[in-house]
């Protein structure tokens, strides 16, 4: 019984230890990807510095479904298949894509492949991605809330809740920023400030989720 238990917790701390690497992992990426849009809006190779900054949105996108999926599937053998759980799996399937298109559009846009239009529309893809992200953050957290009460469950999830709006405002501002620099309004500039702002959010959503996580386990 005792190696049972024991077995169960290593098991545990080893999929926590998982997840909180995946949230660094996303926390880090945005914050390269802001230090890169700021470095680029002051004029340091604009075009090189967006192209990389929007491989590291992208991949910054694609920890933080891993992140999420991590938490997701503690949970998922106690969770009978609903609508809430379809709608966190399809939106962590978006997010991998959005990020893999990213991370190919960014590379693509580093190559001098007319990254003028590649880049605004991996912007698009990206904003969009965020707000599945905000998405199933949101209603991961609410299962997550349902099997565990009390004030620091309940202070943990109203931070959540903030940084999934955020996602969503931010998903679509870039969304917004990505149209217009691709109908021709200042590309560069606004493709720079959306990995910017694509950065902040994916900082703030990782250092949340990791910050949950040591909470629970640390």
């Amino acid at each position: 019984m005792d190696n049972q238990i024991g077995v169960t917790y290593t098991g545990d701390q080893a999929h926590a230890a998982s997840v909180e690497a995946g949230s660094t992992g996303e926390a880090v990426a945005g914050a390269a990807a802001v230090v890169l849009g700021i470095l680029g809006l002051i004029g340091l190779l604009p075009t090189v510095l967006a192209s990389i900054a929007t491989i590291a949105a992208g991949v910054g996108l694609l920890l933080s479904g891993g992140a999420i999926a991590g938490r997701f599937s503690r949970m998922a053998a106690d969770i009978s298949p609903n609508r809430s759980h379809q709608e966190v799996t399809g939106s962590l399937g978006m997010e991998a894509l959005a990020g893999a298109a990213g991370v190919v559009l960014g590379i693509l846009g580093l190559l001098g492949v007319d990254a003028s239009s590649l880049l605004p529309i991996a912007a698009i893809v990206l904003g969009a991605g965020l707000i599945m992200a905000g998405g199933a953050r949101s209603r991961l957290e609410t299962l997550s809330h349902r099997r565990a009460a009390g004030t620091e469950s309940r202070t943990m999830e109203d931070v959540v809740y903030v940084s999934s709006g955020s996602d969503l405002l931010v998903g679509v501002g870039t969304i917004v920023l990505g149209i217009l620099a691709l109908s021709g309004v200042a590309p560069l500039t606004l493709v720079l400030i959306s990995m910017l702002s694509l950065g902040a959010a994916l900082l703030l959503g990782g250092s949340t989720i990791a910050a949950q996580v040591f909470g629970h386990f640390g």
